[in-house]
């Protein structure tokens, strides 16, 4: 399996686990709130194919608690500190949620070491994310999902919480979710700059949830020049925003990201691309 250390990333110690170098490295980047254990159902399908590195972003599992807050900006100096220090040359990206957008980022940054990424249900718009996170929904269900973090490990076991949430929350920094509870994301956002896909140089597969179920990822941000580009994959599920990893290797995303890498490295996939061509 993975071993796990704690990274010295220069701001903060960031908790990473890798596992043996049987392959490419896959990079793999979890949603706001959560931890690297939400890729564990991935984990048996992938170690033996690649180079697997997950973390967890500050604020988050075993990783170090921001004094100062946190933001979009933060999350990508976690993920931009761990790419550089694990990644090696290039590697492939998998992001559910906040990951994916972590992904786009990094293949932004870095085109030069992007094999490929994946994105679980992100955001392809920034203002209209935004505007969803501050709808009433959302910022009552952050706003519970704080107080959950701010109760001890035995108190949420005594309430029926799952073991696994509650594990997951008693990790958690309750001031992640800020600005979130708050119905002030474009705080969260303050100093994030609109990403485009025709940024994006690399193979790249985009994933919907349903919005209908809980999915983030509108369907008016899905264009046809969007489908139509052949470096990009499109794959709508109709579940909800978790795309039903807890079934590993029988989640329809487990199954549709891993055709994609299978492609990308056996060249049946465009190398490159640019979004305009």
């Amino acid at each position: 399996m993975l071993t796990e250390i704690l990274f010295d990333s220069g701001f903060g110690a960031i908790n990473v686990a890798e596992g043996p170098a049987n392959g490419p490295t896959l990079l793999l980047l979890h949603g706001f709130t959560n931890r690297w254990q939400a890729f564990m159902p991935f984990i048996d399908q992938w170690i033996e194919r690649y180079h697997l590195v997950a973390f967890d972003h500050s604020g988050h599992g075993k990783s170090f608690w921001r004094t100062e807050g946190y933001s979009a900006n933060s999350f990508f100096e976690d993920a931009q500190a761990v790419f550089n220090a694990f990644c090696g040359e290039k590697a492939f990206l998998v992001g559910h949620s906040m990951g994916g957008s972590m992904g786009l980022y990094l293949a932004t940054a870095f085109p030069d070491k992007c094999l490929g990424v994946v994105t679980g249900d992100t955001s392809a718009r920034l203002v209209q994310h935004i505007e969803i996170m501050n709808n009433r929904r959302n910022t009552k269900l952050f706003s519970i999902r704080r107080r959950m973090a701010e109760m001890s490990l035995d108190q949420m076991l005594r309430k029926g919480i799952d073991p696994l949430t509650a594990e997951e929350l008693d990790q958690l920094d309750p001031r992640v979710m800020d600005r979130h509870a708050a119905g002030e994301v474009e705080a969260f956002f303050a100093d994030t700059p609109e990403l485009s896909l025709d940024e994006i140089h690399c193979p790249l597969l985009l994933t919907q949830a349903n919005p209908a179920r809980g999915g983030i990822l509108q369907d008016d941000e899905i264009s046809e020049a969007l489908l139509s580009n052949p470096g990009i994959r499109f794959q709508r599920f109709d579940l909800g925003h978790d795309l039903a990893m807890s079934l590993g290797a029988e989640s329809p995303f487990f199954q549709v990201a891993d055709h994609f890498l299978e492609d990308v490295r056996a060249g049946r996939f465009p190398a490159g691309r640019h979004a305009n061509q």
